[in-house]
């Protein structure tokens, strides 16, 4: 028998008893989930009574009371084998007694001589269709069977995708979301070569698509990263669809990360992203008359794209501001609406995180803290420049204005000081007189 230690992590399950009473337990229950019923006490159900003389514990001779029974390793594996092509009566069992059942079933494979690899793929299949009826106990199951795993074993790749499907399938993917921050950890433990990083990440970012759009782009987003930095070639309907979404997303406003991995999808997306990138409602509105088939065969909302380009526009008119100033007939005008609602794009903008700032309804203006920058290149050096000339200009005149009023200070303390001695003088004089 091999080394279990090669794929279990020992004792992460622990349940007291010897293998040929744990199978024949198993057993048991199976044949009353299948619907077996004795009519008497000695009386075995089917499989109970094809495992039973399997795991018969042989006569070894002379043994302590502490040595634990033997069974031969050959009739223990086709006791397995029985009880784990029976397994899927399991889904029968009630919630209750699911996860207990499976937990046993997974011991039970710890003493299997020919190891998990000849069984994993039984398992999941068995798992897959018990999660239509038992979505979280069998979520359950599968995270021990991962845990139950080494950390190094490439067999949670396997184990994972199928937690993976059985998250999305029963739209549990909340509870998935917290792990999937260890994959970076994950792929180093299981020495994941670049192109399975890529695959693994992709599926995740499909699978979760119709759920979480936002989660999704952040997985295909990072596919793209990995496949740049390692060569790693994606097929441009992927990363079409990773454009669209982003499009499409109303969450979704950091095109500048999306632009590098775009160079393979059609012209028309690309220029309409770069609009998203660096563009204003005007640029839109150009690229709208000019490619409208766009819209269509991408299933994109024109309406929609409106409204968020209008948003990414008040962005870039509050981060070109010098006197961090804006007034609402600037902000009116550029977004082609009437003033009257200008202060409901400021806060959506303000919502969105673009942007912070303060509304002055006296004064009609927008007062600026901060802005979130929708790119960074020369036009945005050349606006922080003139910023900075603004503040040290700012800074010299509030120099001016303390440096005169030192000087004023001084002198009329030396003014003062000058009566003084005066004033001492003369009365010195009356005194020596």
């Amino acid at each position: 028998m091999e080394d279990p230690s090669l794929y279990y992590n020992q004792g992460f399950l622990a349940i007291v008893g010897s293998p040929s009473e744990h199978v024949t337990g198993l057993a048991a229950f199976i044949d009353v989930l299948s619907g077996f019923v004795a009519e008497s006490e000695d009386q075995l159900g089917p499989l109970t009574s094809d495992v039973a003389p399997l795991v018969v514990v042989e006569e070894a001779g002379e043994v302590d009371d502490e040595d634990e029974p033997v069974v031969e390793p050959e009739k223990l594996e086709e006791a397995i084998v029985l009880v784990l092509g029976s397994a899927n009566a399991l889904v029968k069992a009630s919630d209750r007694e699911f996860e207990p059942a499976y937990n046993l079933l997974l011991h039970v494979l710890t003493f299997s001589p020919a190891g998990l690899p000849d069984h994993l793929a039984k398992i999941l299949d068995h798992l897959s269709t018990a999660a239509l009826t038992h979505p979280l106990p069998t979520l359950s199951v599968l995270t021990n069977l991962f845990n139950l795993l080494p950390v190094n074993s490439s067999l949670r790749h396997s184990v994972f995708l199928t937690v993976l499907n059985v998250a999305v399938a029963t739209g549990n993917t909340s509870l998935l979301l917290p792990q999937l921050n260890q994959l970076p950890i994950w792929f180093e433990e299981w020495q994941t070569s670049p192109a399975d990083q890529v695959a693994l990440l992709l599926k995740i970012g499909s699978e979760l698509e119709p759920a979480d759009t936002a989660a999704a782009l952040k997985y295909l987003q990072e596919a793209h990263s990995v496949a740049v930095a390692a060569s790693v070639q994606i097929d441009v309907s992927v990363t079409s669809k990773m454009v669209v979404l982003a499009l499409k997303d109303s969450s979704f406003l950091d095109y500048d990360s999306i632009l590098p991995f775009a160079g393979t999808v059609s012209s028309d997306l690309v220029e309409l992203l770069k609009v998203f990138v660096a563009g204003t409602l005007a640029d839109y509105k150009t690229f709208s008359a000019a490619h409208s088939d766009v819209f269509s065969v991408n299933d994109l909302d024109p309406e929609a794209l409106a409204t968020k380009i209008r948003l990414l526009t008040l962005s870039t008119l509050a981060g070109s501001s010098l006197s961090l100033t804006v007034s609402y007939s600037s902000i009116a005008s550029a977004l082609e609406i009437p003033e009257e609602e200008v202060e409901f794009w400021i806060i959506d903008v303000i919502r969105a995180g673009l942007l912070q700032g303060k509304m002055s309804q006296l004064e009609r203006k927008l007062f600026i803290h901060q802005v979130a920058t929708r790119t960074f290149g020369e036009k945005e050096w050349t606006v922080i420049a003139q910023q900075l000339d603004v503040w040290k200009q700012s800074l010299r005149d509030v120099l001016t204005v303390v440096r005169n009023a030192r000087v004023t200070v001084e002198n009329k303390v030396g003014a003062t000081n000058a009566e003084h001695e005066k004033v001492n003088g003369v009365e010195t004089t009356v005194e020596v007189a």
